[in-house]
């Protein structure tokens, strides 16, 4: 869709989307009669600041709920569930050098089953190096799932009682490494569909870890380990501890590298946080909530 997508240096841009909030009116309602809108927003990377809107489209349930990033920082998919209990559908929006977003264009796919227990459901996903394919998993529904973004054409490689915590696109665009539990499995997508337990191979265990990320060079992988993030080469060898967190490790999620590797970025409770990995330092500024005021769930952050 983007041929030739090249890791863009320093980011310029996160895109954050933040799931729909319930409101139950009375109070003492079992059930939410409404919930609040809620649009992505386009973020200065350095600053905070919210350079755009991104309005989700007609067909989507209040709010977009999820993000993922292709390498060059302007090209984004984002999804949102198309009602309570119901699917969820994904749209790719494109920055250009300013930060504004083009249309919202629908991708092509199946729509992932969600989960009925929650309005935005459980939903993980990853854009391909070059833009072109959509890799997701949910929780309803098990496995993974990858598409052709443009033609929506696809396979899937099925595992109901499967949970995949995290996915990610090796660099020659092939391969997926799939986070499950302690494990990291690569799984080849040129092989055909098969039940995810056969296909997918084990490389590695990720004991006391959480939301590993492999680098963009496919040399490790990089974890959460209490309040430290670690470097854990893929071929064996010491963890080297590349930053230490200013606050505990409770609640922290979303952790995402961009394209050259040397950045990351995660979120703890309604704050974002970016991480120089050559330095260690970190800056960090709220997420901006509008009348949301800090309720439901972290947004969804990439760059």
């Amino acid at each position: 869709m983007y041929p030739g997508l090249r890791p863009s240096g320093t980011p310029k841009f996160i895109v954050a989307a933040a799931g729909p909030v319930a409101v139950f009116d009375p109070p003492s309602a079992k059930e939410p009669t409404s919930y609040t809108p809620a649009h992505a927003v386009v973020l200065d990377a350095e600053s905070g600041r919210v350079l755009h809107t991104i309005t989700a489209p007609p067909g989507i349930f209040s709010s977009w709920s999820a993000v993922a990033a292709a390498p060059d920082d302007r090209t984004f998919v984002i999804g949102g569930t198309t009602g309570p209990g119901a699917g969820f559908a994904f749209y790719t929006v494109h920055l250009d050098d300013q930060g504004r977003p083009g249309t919202a264009r629908k991708v092509l796919a199946p729509l992932p089953t969600a989960d009925r227990n929650s309005p935005d459901g459980e939903l993980t996903f990853a854009l391909s190096p070059d833009g072109r394919r959509l890799a997701y998993t949910s929780t309803a529904s098990g496995g993974v799932t990858v598409v052709d973004i443009v033609t929506g054409m696809g396979r899937t490689w099925a595992d109901p009682g499967s949970w995949v915590h995290g996915l990610g696109w090796a660099k020659d665009g092939r391969r997926l490494w799939l986070r499950m539990a302690e494990t990291l499995k690569v799984l080849d997508t040129t092989r055909p569909g098969a039940p995810l337990a056969q296909a997918a191979r084990p490389v590695t265990t990720l004991p006391n870890a959480f939301d590993g990320v492999v680098t963009p060079d496919d040399q490790a992988v990089i974890v959460f380990n209490g309040s430290r993030i670690e470097r854990r080469p893929l071929s064996g060898g010491a963890a080297r501890t590349l930053a230490r967190l200013d606050s505990s490790a409770d609640g922290l999620g979303g952790l995402t590298l961009d394209g050259s590797g040397r950045f990351a970025l995660y979120t703890q409770g309604w704050r974002i946080h970016r991480v120089d990995l050559s330095t260690g330092r970190t800056a960090s500024f709220p997420v901006p909530t509008g009348k949301r005021q800090g309720k439901g769930d972290a947004p969804g952050v990439a760059w």
